[in-house]
């Protein structure tokens, strides 16, 4: 059995009497202390792939005593359904080509549990720079994995539960709706007024009920898509946003305008939907016989772009920022303004996607400057 280099040194050793240590003295010590760490795991691989170094917390993780672990060949702590030698090799030379890259990934235990562990590759080389192996440091993220399953899974419910929602709803919907028409069509203004105000207002809430279920899966689709993640120029997203609600801005006669916007790498689908659902909103709370002037912006603020879309509509009281980015919540009636309370929700829901954040800044009667940070890398 292979000797571990970080064997315990000898009840002599300096660091049991008084003196100065030398380099070398707390070298050692150091090792020591790796060595008895549990809180994560760390080892070296050798260039033929066995383990060459143990410290306490492999047995934490993986199972094994020193003895069992040293010279077993690293294919034994991957999944077995992976092609656990094919990842080793994988291992080895990504080690041996970057120098030190970040490492994610299932792993296998002695008892032949799962372990989702986080962590780090190292290159290992002497002072001619010859390759003598990697070492590996990782740490346990299997609970925060299980959780990030288990909201996958939930979300997925929730997603298949709306679309089936959405489906059975609209059936019985449209019925009422066509039959709404029929009686509308047939007997508007053959009966009192009385009669034609709750015929018209079956229509208005068929309408409405329908757009309400739409938007609902919409809104419980946006977690779970999965679009392609690529360099993008924002100004192209903000244009394509503004070309989907040609027919609105035309009709108000908005004057929509950007300075220069930055490159991100995000889903450029959920970017132009982020847009529209602002350059919407924006059109839709303008000030009456006022023409909207909507302009957007970026700055840099250290990791993070912060992107700001300004307006000069008929703003909110402070009091209500957060109140507006809830599913369903209206500062107004759907007589005066309609919709159904899911755009900004949405815009929400899409920013946090990307761990950003959103918000609005604005004064009634004064416009409205919503603003979201996106990574800036």
């Amino acid at each position: 059995m292979p000797q571990s280099p970080l064997s315990r040194p000898p009840v002599h050793s300096p660091f049991n009497v008084a003196g100065d240590r030398t380099d070398a003295d707390l070298a050692t010590l150091y090792r020591l202390q790796v060595r008895e760490q549990a809180d994560f795991a760390l080892f070296a691989i050798s260039p033929e792939g066995t383990m060459t170094t143990w410290n306490r917390g492999v047995e934490h993780m993986f199972g094994y005593s020193e003895q069992e672990w040293l010279g077993q060949h690293s294919g034994i702590i991957f999944v077995e359904d992976d092609n656990a030698q094919g990842v080793a090799e994988h291992e080895m030379t990504v080690a041996r080509e970057s120098g030190k890259s970040a490492n994610i990934r299932w792993h296998r235990r002695k008892d032949g549990g799962r372990i989702y562990l986080r962590g780090v590759l190292t290159a290992i080389r002497d002072e001619h720079g010859t390759f003598l192996g990697y070492s590996k440091t990782v740490v346990d993220d299997t609970a925060r994995k299980n959780l990030e399953d288990a909201l996958t899974a939930s979300n997925l419910d929730l997603q298949q539960f709306a679309f089936a929602a959405s489906h059975d709803l609209q059936e019985p919907l449209r019925t009422l709706s066509i039959y709404a028409e029929l009686l509308a069509q047939n007997y508007r203004g053959k009966l009192d007024a009385e009669a034609d105000k709750i015929l018209q207002s079956m229509l208005d809430a068929t309408e409405r009920m329908s757009t309400l279920i739409r938007d609902l899966l919409a809104y419980s689709q946006i977690a779970l898509e999965e679009g392609d993640v690529a360099s993008v120029d924002l100004n192209e997203d903000w244009e394509s946003a503004v070309s989907l609600l040609r027919t609105s801005i035309e009709q108000v006669s908005a004057m929509i305008t950007h300075d220069p916007l930055p490159q991100v790498s995000l889903d450029r689908s959920q970017l132009v939907r982020l847009f529209q659902n602002l350059l919407a909103n924006a059109i839709k709370f303008r000030k009456p016989g006022e023409v909207p002037r909507i302009h957007a912006w970026a700055e840099r603020r250290d990791n993070v772009w912060v992107i700001r879309v300004k307006d000069n509509g008929i703003g909110f009281s402070p009091e209500y920022e957060k109140a507006i980015f809830a599913p369903f919540k209206r500062l107004h009636s759907t007589r005066q303004y309609p919709g159904s309370g899911i755009g900004l929700a949405a815009c929400k829901r899409i920013v946090e996607g990307w761990n950003g954040q959103i918000g609005a800044d604005s004064i009634p009667g004064d416009g409205s400057t919503f603003w979201f940070t996106l990574p800036a890398s």
